[in-house]
């Protein structure tokens, strides 16, 4: 289950203390409370779930605490839905320390109508 607040961010993101400095996105967040599952599905990497702390999301992608870092450029399917078992393709644009585990990026890729 996940809890949404909708909110603006600024040029210099939000003040939660683990902000980047100078925000990129400019579209609407909504904070999430709750957990998802990811996959790595590098061709090199091992196959194993990672658990995901919700901190956000936007149109384009989420960011979520996770206890071990993965690195900028990991591909990833997250499950978004596990009620309906959908899963979204998706790649890590940031991990980086966070207190007690690293504060990830994930940017979901858009698919192409056919």
């Amino acid at each position: 289950s996940r809890n949404r607040e909708h909110h603006e961010t600024d040029a210099i993101g939000a003040d939660d203390g683990q902000s980047l400095k100078f925000e990129r996105r400019s579209a609407a967040r909504a904070t999430l409370i709750g957990r998802m599952q990811a996959v790595r599905v590098d061709p090199m990497s091992s196959a194993g779930m990672i658990d995901l702390h919700l901190r956000d999301e936007s149109l384009g992608g989420l960011g979520a605490l996770v206890s071990d870092p993965v690195p900028p450029g990991a591909r990833l399917r997250v499950c978004t839905s596990p009620h309906a078992n959908v899963w979204r393709d998706g790649v890590v644009v940031r991990c980086e320390p966070a207190g007690e585990g690293y504060r990830m990026g994930i940017r979901f890729e858009q698919r192409i109508a056919a």
